[in-house]
């Protein structure tokens, strides 16, 4: 990150930002991660007054090859900038438009400290299904004694301790 020599100005800006500015909701669905998120023009929409009523100014642009964000307060000329290098799965325009879209919804998150529901960064959503082999919960794996003995126990209905 980069910041002007002082932050004084800038610092009670954001602020007051945070004081104006409310939870920012997640109303697209995801159908590839079976998850929603809050896309770039709600993210947009919402930030909007609040940074004017603060007197803070939000800019993106490309930087190489990564993204960055800026954050002016024009009235003291203090800013916070900071770049993130993005990786594209696709090296094409399109792969380009999709990565620079969900590089600037989570630059503009973090960079604003905003409050966008419950927001895993799509960690749930985009974990594989553990494999019986991955699991080492004995009782999950059916090649183990204590899942035999559940099962016996549920098919038998016994009320041994030791099935347990």
């Amino acid at each position: 990150m980069n910041k002007s020599d002082s932050i004084k100005n800038i610092a009670a800006a954001l602020q007051l930002f945070h004081l104006k500015m409310g939870k920012v909701s997640k109303s697209a669905n995801n159908p590839f991660f079976k998850s929603k998120y809050a896309p770039l023009p709600d993210i947009l929409a919402a930030i909007s007054d609040p940074l004017n009523e603060a007197g803070l100014v939000l800019s993106q642009f490309p930087d190489g090859d990564g993204l960055c964000t800026l954050i002016m307060h024009p009235e003291s000329g203090e800013w916070l900038q900071a770049t993130v290098k993005m990786e594209l799965e696709k090296l094409n325009p399109q792969g380009y438009g999709s990565a620079s879209t969900y590089y600037r919804r989570y630059s503009i998150a973090a960079a604003l400290t905003l409050n966008i529901d419950e927001d895993d960064d799509g960690n749930k959503a985009s974990a594989p299904e553990p494999t019986k082999a991955e699991d080492n919960r004995p009782w999950l794996n059916e090649n183990t004694e204590a899942f035999a003995n559940v099962k016996a126990f549920i098919e038998t209905k016994t009320d041994k301790a030791e099935a347990l």
